[in-house]
């Protein structure tokens, strides 16, 4: 395909999307922009918009905005963060939101990644979702520094990688959706060595039902993968050889229980954040699973939610939502009167969560 109609194609494509994204923010809101179910006898009012640090990005293809977002990854340290949005690129940008960098992926026209993670040197990790493999970047994207993974339910293969995340030894963790044949957590060395594998499609203490996000939970001379299992409306945790230690969460829009959990991220409090893509909010836990209180509700305006993807922790536990539905990242920090129940749960969303 020539360059020119190789780009009229991919516009055709941003311009589709787009047009579905409407759909699904129409679904979710009422008349002239109205939140559903906002403002009823007996509901907690949504969250002040004055938590809210600074908005980035904005619906759009040029530098500095996104299309539909869905990973963040934020330098604990400094705050400088990267996002990958569904234009195919990955975008690095200051504490402040100004942008510093951006690139774009080798290839993107079967699909674009849902996960991305920092190592302790600076590089970055990618899981190039619909290439079925992970990618090493020079901080700046210069440059790949490595690839590993192939197509397949095997070792080291994939069908639709998830999140990745680094424990203190730089070893890797990746998950994979398989639509419920093997959903599965793998593990590999530094250098992209296969080391185990652990999952299976299911609802019971080890099995997963599309294992999204994950975070490294570290606790005094121990470390834990935390992940959200998305269809199982849970997070579960597992010691870094696999076994199942602990997990919480169960269908519903109450606090305490979740509705599509998309990504998990810990604070340096070691309290726990949760995205909740079905109830367009965050929430936060301590460490035995206990809710601390909501953050969120649907809708367009600051503090306001539509379909959150991702979900990071900054300096000063700063809170970084990847604002799927509106194409944008929202950085926040964690409102007082967020008490258990104080801030709007919101309504479920609907549609489908797509690969």
């Amino acid at each position: 395909m020539a360059p020119s109609a190789r780009s009229r194609e991919r516009s055709r494509r941003l311009r589709l999307r787009a047009a579905a994204a409407a759909l699904l923010a129409a679904s979710l809101l009422g008349p002239a922009g109205c939140r559903r179910g906002a403002g009823r006898a007996g509901e907690p009012a949504p969250a002040a918009a004055s938590s809210v640090r600074r908005v980035v990005g904005g619906q759009g293809t040029e530098p500095g905005r996104f299309f539909q977002p869905r990973a963040i990854a934020v330098e604990r340290g400094s705050g400088r963060f990267y996002v990958v949005d569904r234009t195919g690129r990955i975008q690095r940008f200051s504490p402040a939101g100004e942008l510093l960098a951006w690139w774009y992926l080798p290839a993107y026209d079967y699909g674009q990644p849902v996960g991305i993670a920092i190592e302790a040197d600076g590089s970055v990790l990618v899981s190039d979702t619909h290439y079925q493999r992970i990618l090493r970047y020079s901080p700046g994207g210069e440059a790949v520094l490595a690839s590993w993974g192939r197509s397949g339910t095997g070792p080291g293969e994939f069908t639709f990688g998830r999140d990745v995340a680094v424990d203190s030894s730089g070893n890797v963790f990746a998950g994979d959706y398989t639509g419920g044949h093997c959903d599965r957590i793998q593990k590999f060395s530094p250098r992209g060595e296969f080391i185990l594998q652990w999952g299976g499609a299911g609802g019971g203490p080890g099995q997963f039902d599309r294992p999204q996000g994950m975070a490294i939970e570290a606790r005094a001379a121990e470390e834990f993968l935390l992940v959200a299992d998305c269809n199982n409306h849970r997070v579960q945790r597992f010691d870094l050889e696999g076994r199942f230690v602990s997990a919480w969460g169960e269908l519903g829009t109450e606090p305490g229980r979740l509705r599509y959990p998309m990504s998990v991220a810990v604070g340096s409090s070691g309290d726990i954040f949760v995205a909740e893509w079905g109830n367009n909010r965050v929430q936060r836990f301590d460490r035995h699973g206990r809710s601390l209180g909501v953050w969120g509700g649907p809708g367009r305006n600051e503090g306001e939610l539509l379909t959150p993807w991702d979900v990071g922790v900054g300096p000063g536990e700063s809170i970084y939502v990847v604002d799927f539905g509106n194409h944008r990242v929202q950085v926040f920090d964690w409102p007082a009167a967020a008490g258990a129940g104080g801030v709007a749960a919101g309504r479920a969303a609907r549609g489908g969560l797509g690969a």
